[in-house]
């Protein structure tokens, strides 16, 4: 018997996820990271050139909104540490990235691979400014500009990523949008860059993401990108928490196989979003507790 496409997508989905999660759990390294796009090199990139920032200030009417949207993650993500600090204990603190980490986090991709044409925003939003990197920017034909660029913008504009703390890359503007705290979405957007950065036609491979399997297939090529980066340069906590990004991301874009079908919210197809972050934090979690080392008992 033939099995249908969604079966099919959903056994492709599987060997994904599984492939990258056992690559993962057994400490698997994807081999020595080549830095640069043009010219690559086992060594970052020693460029004079740094990534313009722009760091966005207080809006009330905007920050209200975030406040109020966030309120429930917040609530949850306290009653998550308060959970922990019960089961560690008080001689165990863990520090929380801040946005600031976020963001140097990204800029030090950016340099080391000298992405130096990539536009920054930390907590900034600015679709005017949006509309004139889309016009200005010659490397994609008016027809992807003035319709998938067009769209992003649009949904740039309704479902600002400074309300809802999440980052973002958008190939048309060149822009890197960083709002959460989480240093391994940061890379990993930024790895959205450096990989756009190497096709010859950046607006017809944006707009693949209407294409069936297609945005699986480049966020697999950017998951390999980001996780051989922080398994050479970041931390562990930065690496296990890549892992639960990037499960999230590829369960997502999975579940419905084309953003063609439903509107999207950083890449992940809305109905699918609350799932796909779901399994995507409970797999992440099961893989960072089997990387922790495990400490060796001690006597007294």
């Amino acid at each position: 018997m033939r099995s249908s496409p969604i079966e099919s997508i959903a056994k492709l989905c599987s060997v994904v996820l599984c492939s990258l999660a056992l690559c993962s759990l057994t400490g698997c390294t994807l081999g020595p990271y080549r830095y640069g796009t043009v010219e690559t090199s086992l060594l970052p990139k020693d460029s004079p050139l740094s990534p313009p920032v722009l760091v966005g200030g207080p809006v009330p009417a905007m920050d209200r909104f975030e406040h109020i949207v966030n309120a429930p993650r917040e609530t949850m993500s306290n009653w998550r540490k308060k959970l922990a600090q019960r089961n560690i204990g008080p001689e165990d603190p863990q520090a929380e990235s801040t946005q600031q980490d976020a963001l140097l986090a990204a800029v030090a991709f950016l340099e080391d691979n000298d992405l130096h044409e990539v536009i920054v925003e930390a907590h900034h939003h600015d679709p005017l400014e949006q509309w004139k990197r889309l016009e200005a920017n010659p490397n994609v034909h008016p027809l992807w500009k003035y319709t998938d660029g067009a769209a992003r913008i649009g949904a740039y504009a309704m479902f600002p990523p400074r309300v809802y703390r999440f980052d973002s890359y958008n190939p048309y503007t060149k822009t890197l949008s960083i709002n959460s705290k989480n240093p391994a979405a940061a890379i990993y957007e930024a790895a959205k860059a450096k990989h756009h950065s190497l096709v010859d036609w950046p607006g017809a491979y944006a707009a693949l993401r209407y294409v069936p399997l297609a945005p699986v297939g480049q966020q697999i090529a950017v998951t390999q990108d980001a996780m051989a980066y922080v398994q050479q340069n970041a931390d562990p906590t930065i690496e296990r928490a890549m892992v639960s990004h990037t499960l999230s991301n590829l369960t997502g874009s999975a579940l419905l196989s084309s953003s063609a079908l439903t509107p999207q919210l950083n890449e992940i197809p809305l109905i699918s979003a609350p799932a796909s972050q779901v399994i995507g934090a409970a797999t992440g979690s099961i893989a960072s507790r089997l990387l922790s080392p495990r400490e060796s008992p001690t006597y007294r």
